[in-house]
């Protein structure tokens, strides 16, 4: 018998076991919908996730653990100071406007066995019912996590609850599991309406009191609601300089499209609702 070719045998399947047992775990944390509860410390949200998520697998450490807080109003909520401190923990910030492309993208990353908690508001986790089916019957384990309805039902299990993940005094706060940024672009923090991605924090939070950001929520406002962008009176022409800079090629490339389509081109939009759309910010605060 060659026992060199057992051997290799015996490691691959080892290895395996081990990458078996080792398995990635992403957590998606809509921060806008699920806040930090008054009292408790943010630089203590990383470890009682982590921990909570190796009880589940009896004190069994993770693969890679990703965590990300995404929101559409970050500087807002959960503010500049907390995200500085949730950084620091090594979770990555995502101007974001839901956690769909997130999921899908890091399974496509990630085949099972893997585990996706998914943190958020109750509305949100049902219209991401039929996208945790598909991902289930793939393989993934996956574990919502929403703020605690008064009263609490009692079917439901206890770690599904935010307040109580935070607050459980069984979790040790010890944790093997290896936390790595989600970020885009090898970068942890990223605005997914500008497909922008920073280096550093203070790059980032820039970015979204910019007149660049806010023109592509506005853009992005537009679109959704089909206003005219061919109108100049819905475009806020004269708001300043970096939004006209993107402002008005747009108008005028939009333009030219809609007269080289002719008849073929689709009816006008409504015009703008200038009390509908509501900035996260003002530039320059």
């Amino acid at each position: 018998m060659n026992f060199d070719f057992v051997g290799k045998m015996n490691k691959n399947k080892n290895m395996a076991r081990e990458q078996h047992e080792e398995e990635n775990a992403l957590v998606i944390w809509n921060i806008s919908n699920c806040p930090i509860p008054d009292g408790h410390d943010p630089l203590q949200v990383v470890p009682r996730i982590q921990t909570a998520l190796e009880k589940l697998r009896r004190d069994r450490p993770y693969g890679p653990l990703s965590i990300t807080a995404i929101s559409n109003n970050l500087t807002e909520i959960p503010g500049e100071d907390v995200m500085r401190k949730l950084s620091s923990t090594g979770i990555s910030l995502k101007h974001a406007h839901g956690v769909q492309t997130d999921l899908y993208q890091w399974a496509s990353r990630n085949p099972p066995p893997a585990t996706i908690m998914v943190i958020t508001g109750h509305e949100e986790l049902e219209h991401l019912a039929s996208t945790f089916s598909g991902l289930e019957e793939e393989g993934y384990i996956i574990l919502p996590t929403y703020p605690q309805p008064n009263p609490a039902p009692p079917s439901l299990p206890k770690l599904c609850f935010w307040e109580t993940l935070l607050s459980d005094a069984d979790n040790k706060l010890v944790t093997t599991s290896r936390l790595i940024f989600h970020g885009t672009g090898g970068y942890p923090w990223s605005c997914s309406v500008c497909y922008f991605d920073a280096p550093i924090l203070e790059d980032f939070t820039n970015h979204l009191k910019s007149e660049t950001h806010a023109y592509f929520e506005w853009d992005r406002f537009a679109s959704k609601n089909k206003i005219d962008r061919t109108n100049p009176a819905n475009m806020q022409l004269g708001r300043s300089q970096e939004w006209d800079l993107l402002a008005k090629p747009d108008m005028i490339r939009r333009a030219e499209v809609l007269k080289l389509r002719g008849a073929f081109a689709p009816p006008r939009s409504r015009p703008v609702d200038a009390n509908s759309f509501k900035e996260p910010f003002k530039s320059g605060e």
